[in-house]
């Protein structure tokens, strides 16, 4: 048997350091899920070896399959990057079975998912908080966009904020386009847009799903899972 949480803190480790390694290169080098991939199994033959039950195995085999699936699916469709699909399938070895405090089901990596969705929706209120607070303390945001429509001032408060400077290698995303010297919102985000650099521009951050994902996974071992608690509420 595994000791009490290493498998959590195992599982947390990967994901924290992908999520870093995303956010700052916008890559994960293979070798990491590789690793974690054999620890994963490791851990498994470590959990059924003193006891074999055939029921633990379907039910991680069912975990990892069920992870596959749905992971490979969101990624063929564009939803997903490749170290999103990797991460929950590795995730799914590390701890193919976990039971927290309010669950739907036991599979932690697809829970860590759904959960991560759930706190994407957080961004639009820090968006507007950081907004709102700007304009209170008199800082002019919508300077140079006086033309602009009530609506989009509104929309754009929840899509992004204004920023002084934004570096090469930053990886931030338009809100605003020039035609004929004029400056206007530019509220549509494609999915393969180009990040930017500049000064003094409205942005949006290009924050990597696995940053939401290891928050999902997070937010699943402290308080469970936000559907089971949405559905028991």
């Amino acid at each position: 048997m595994l000791p009490p949480g290493l498998n959590l803190i195992v599982c947390f480790s990967m994901l924290a350091y992908a999520s870093y390694s995303d956010w700052r290169t916008r890559e994960v080098t293979d070798k990491l899920w590789v690793l974690f991939s054999l620890v994963g199994i490791a851990f498994i033959i470590i959990e059924l070896s003193p006891s074999f039950y055939l029921s633990s195995l379907i039910l991680i085999l069912v975990s990892i399959l069920l992870t596959f699936l749905i992971s490979f699916i969101l990624y063929y469709f564009g939803f997903f990057g490749g170290a999103d699909m990797k991460a929950l399938i590795v995730a799914s070895l590390l701890i193919p079975v976990y039971y927290p405090q309010h669950y739907l089901h036991p599979f932690l990596s697809i829970t860590s998912l759904t959960n991560g969705v759930f706190l994407t929706i957080t961004l639009p209120a820090i968006f507007l908080t950081i907004n709102v607070t700007r304009i209170v303390i008199g800082k002019k945001i919508f300077m140079g966009f006086e033309g602009e429509r009530l609506w989009k001032k509104i929309l754009v408060c929840f899509l992004g904020y204004r920023t002084s400077r934004v570096e090469k290698g930053q990886f931030f995303m338009s809100l605003e386009k020039t035609i004929d010297g004029k400056r206007s919102f530019r509220i549509s985000l494609l999915k393969d847009e180009e990040f930017i650099s500049g000064q003094d521009l409205w942005v949006t951050p290009g924050i990597p799903l696995l940053i939401f994902i290891t928050l999902g996974f997070l937010s699943t071992v402290i308080f469970g899972d936000f559907l089971a608690l949405l559905f028991r509420y």
